[in-house]
């Protein structure tokens, strides 16, 4: 899926994964002491769920015009980046009280589940690189990737 030329999936990652690691490094400082920062990763967290919709859409789109070479890659990407948007929205749930309102003190359980998502995360993104930097997915349409490295 491309917009004016250039692929949206990777227009779009940057924003969840930036907001997600905001949030958990605010969660781990949050229960260091600096309280005021649990909020902030809450409200990381929850924008990194949002945008990370558009993100796992555009995703799918590509994934379904992707070679066979790549698609173990691909799996284990998408397996991986899907585990992380989940400990995140149970980082989120496990933060609420009665549905609605966030608990407003630092809790080691979300937090705990908010570093398994950054883990994850992690890792799904170097296997999305690697379908970029070695197999050249996304890169040029006309051009068959390669086996090369």
């Amino acid at each position: 899926m491309r917009l004016f030329g250039h692929p949206v999936h990777p227009m779009l990652v940057h924003f969840p994964l930036t907001l997600w690691s905001i949030g958990s490094v605010s969660d781990c400082l949050a229960l260091l002491g600096f309280h005021e920062l649990w909020r902030m990763g809450s409200l990381a967290i929850g924008g990194g769920l949002i945008l990370g919709l558009p993100a796992i859409i555009a995703g799918l789109i590509d994934y379904v015009a992707l070679r066979e070479r790549v698609l173990a890659l691909a799996n284990t990407h998408m397996m991986l980046m899907g585990l992380a948007w989940l400990a995140y929205l149970a980082a989120i749930f496990m933060r609420s009280e009665e549905g609605l309102v966030l608990i407003s003190q630092p809790d080691p359980v979300p937090v705990a589940a908010s570093l398994a998502g950054l883990a994850l995360l992690a890792v799904g993104a170097w296997f999305g690189g690697q379908m970029v930097y070695r197999f050249g997915v996304g890169v040029h349409q006309d051009i068959e990737p390669t086996d090369e490295n």
